[in-house]
């Protein structure tokens, strides 16, 4: 739904894994003919409804933008006629607002999953094995994630136009990767701040998070797009640090550096294998549909979406009121 450049990623990452795309929908006439032509999909509508109606549609990946007035209307009709539904993050851009979506789902028992397609990064997959086995870096105690660059994006039509935009956009690929290596946050403390001479763009341009969890990593997580300076650390040059007491591990979404003193003492990079676009737009959907054909759980399910999305609440919160934020604050 909706096949503007977000679309064209995730139909080349679909066509990576082989997966078969029924069609789309797009009111824009030449853009709908354009990647029609280019993915030859078979159907096209104009009309989202349409498309949604046809038997052979079992989920819409949405893509259009995190509007509440639009997401609802699709995600409503969607629900009623019993359609997955995976969309891409942000749900919506505040907590209440993307809750009443969840439940809309909920009401309809229909499966929502939110692409937070960091999760399906090649290069933090390969991660996983020495996240996971305590012999390569010992007990984690801190982790460093940081994304800088300078990125204006004034003539784009919504990107950015919004009250909120870095910490609820770029930030939400790394809060989920926290959670998701180190389990739910206690506290949160934010700064956030905007260049005004992005004139185009309303919301934050920067954000720094400092986070505790309850397994006892602190994690600082910072998205700096109004970085004017040399070296940026943009993707695919974003840094990932993550610190054991026997190893750590440098990272970033195409290469990883394990260094260790585990049985064997050394440094060594695992075999990364594909790239975060195309590659994690496919992953995510393959991951999605095998988890409703075996009936298990999937990454980014609806209320496991709303506990990220709490993350970038808190920051606002936390940077507006200048105080540490408990997320226990914000249950409910």
């Amino acid at each position: 739904m909706g096949l503007g450049a977000t679309a064209r990623r995730h139909l080349a990452g679909y066509r990576q894994q082989g997966l078969k795309v029924v069609g789309g929908a797009e009111i824009d006439y030449d853009r709908r003919r354009e990647v029609q032509q280019e993915f030859d999909l078979p159907i096209i509508e104009a009309d989202y409804r349409d498309l949604i109606r046809r038997p052979e549609v079992r989920i819409i990946d949405l893509t259009v933008p995190p509007i509440p007035d639009i997401r609802r209307e699709v995600i409503l009709f969607a629900a009623r006629h019993r359609t997955a539904l995976f969309v891409q993050k942000p749900l919506l851009p505040t907590l209440s607002e993307a809750r009443e979506l969840v439940e809309i789902a909920e009401d309809y028992d229909v499966p929502l999953m939110v692409n937070h397609s960091a999760l399906f990064a090649p290069g933090f997959l390969a991660m996983a094995p020495y996240l996971e086995d305590p012999q390569y870096l010992g007990p984690i105690y801190y982790c460093q994630i940081e994304d800088r660059q300078w990125m204006d994006v004034s003539d784009h039509p919504w990107y950015g136009k919004g009250e909120r935009w870095v910490m609820v956009n770029a930030a939400q690929h790394y809060l989920a990767l926290a959670r998701h290596w180190f389990g739910e946050a206690e506290s949160i403390y934010a700064l956030i701040d905007r260049d005004p001479s992005q004139k185009g763009v309303h919301g934050d341009t920067l954000g720094v998070a400092t986070l505790r969890f309850y397994s006892g990593v602190q994690c600082v997580i910072l998205v700096n797009w109004c970085h004017r300076g040399p070296r940026p650390n943009s993707p695919p040059r974003e840094e990932v640090i993550i610190q054991g007491h026997r190893g750590c591990i440098v990272a970033n979404h195409e290469r990883v550096t394990v260094t260790t003193e585990a049985v064997v003492p050394g440094r060594f990079e695992p075999v990364v294998v594909g790239q975060w676009k195309p590659d994690s737009y496919g992953l995510a959907m393959v991951h999605f549909i095998d988890a409703l054909e075996q009936g298990r759980p999937f990454w980014g399910e609806g209320r496991d979406h709303l506990k990220t999305l709490a993350l970038a609440e808190a920051a606002y919160l936390s940077a507006e009121e200048r105080r540490v934020v408990q997320l226990a604050e914000l249950e409910g």
